[in-house]
C-alpha cells in the first residue's frame, strides 16, 4: 500500500501486516510494549458518539509494516501521477505504479 497526503504527495509504502480491527480493539507494539492503540496519546480522534450502537460508525484500522516512509516535506509528487482523496483505493495506473516503484526502490511492478 502507498500512503498519500492530499496536496503533498506520496510519503510511504508498506505491506498490510494483519486483518483490520475496530479502533477500540486494535493493538500495537509501541516502544516494545504490546498495548491498545486507543491507549496511546494520538493526535486524531477515532471514536464517534454512536460507534457503540451503530456498527457503520465504527472506525477500523489496519496494521501496516512500513517498508519506506518520508516526512511530508519530502513527499513524492510529480505531474500526472494518480491521486485520490478517498481513504483507500486500488491503485491501477501503470505509470503511477512504475514511478512509485522506482522512487521507493521497490524493483519492478509485477
Amino acid at each position: 500500500m502507498f500512503a498519500y497526503i492530499p496536496g503533498e504527495g506520496y510519503v510511504g509504502v508498506g505491506e498490510v501486516a494483519g486483518p483490520g480491527a475496530p479502533f477500540t480493539d486494535a493493538r500495537i507494539t509501541f516502544d516494545g510494549i504490546d498495548q491498545p492503540l486507543s491507549g496511546l496519546d494520538l493526535e486524531g480522534t477515532y471514536r464517534h458518539s454512536d460507534d457503540d450502537t451503530d456498527p457503520d460508525a465504527v472506525e477500523y484500522v489496519v496494521p501496516i509494516k512500513w517498508l519506506s516512509t518520508r516526512v511530508r516535506s519530502e513527499a513524492f509528487k510529480k505531474p500526472g501521477l494518480f491521486a485520490n482523496q478517498n481513504t483507500a483505493c486500488k491503485l491501477r495506473n501503470r505509470a503511477t505504479l512504475d514511478a512509485l516503484y522506482e522512487e521507493f526502490d521497490l524493483g519492478t511492478v509485477d
